[in-house]
């Protein structure tokens, strides 16, 4: 059934119905409700004792280090992965290079030929 050309806009209706602005799309959006003020923040008191305020920093460096010691650990995992995937992957071409480049006898080589004329498979 050929689409007829002087109507086409019964066919289009249905696709573009999609792109006009509906009521809810257009309704104006609700107030924005603001979180309450976080405890967290500003909840770090300084120590009384200046060896108090030296261990908590102390502690706060060692963590800080902890983390920082973790991280890059795992980014050089990632790193260890990722060049091994890339050897595999050289690897991979390197033998389907080898064996692609393979030579054939020139007494197997008639027979060779008629082997994958005969084995081809239809599409």
């Amino acid at each position: 059934m050929a689409l007829s050309t002087s109507r086409p806009h019964h066919l289009l209706r249905p696709l573009l119905r999609g792109f006009h602005a509906t009521s809810q799309a257009m309704a104006r959006p609700e107030p924005h409700e603001f979180s309450k003020p976080s405890d967290y923040l500003g909840s770090w008191e300084p120590a009384g004792d200046p060896r108090e305020a030296w261990a908590r920093l102390e502690r706060l460096r060692k963590g800080y280090a902890r983390d920082m010691k973790e991280r890059a650990e795992k980014l050089e995992s990632w790193r260890e992965k990722e060049k091994l995937k890339v050897q595999k992957k050289a690897d991979h071409r390197e033998l389907l290079r080898k064996k692609s480049s393979m030579w054939v006898a020139e007494d197997k080589l008639e027979t060779t030929i008629l082997d994958a004329i005969k084995n081809t498979t239809a599409l």
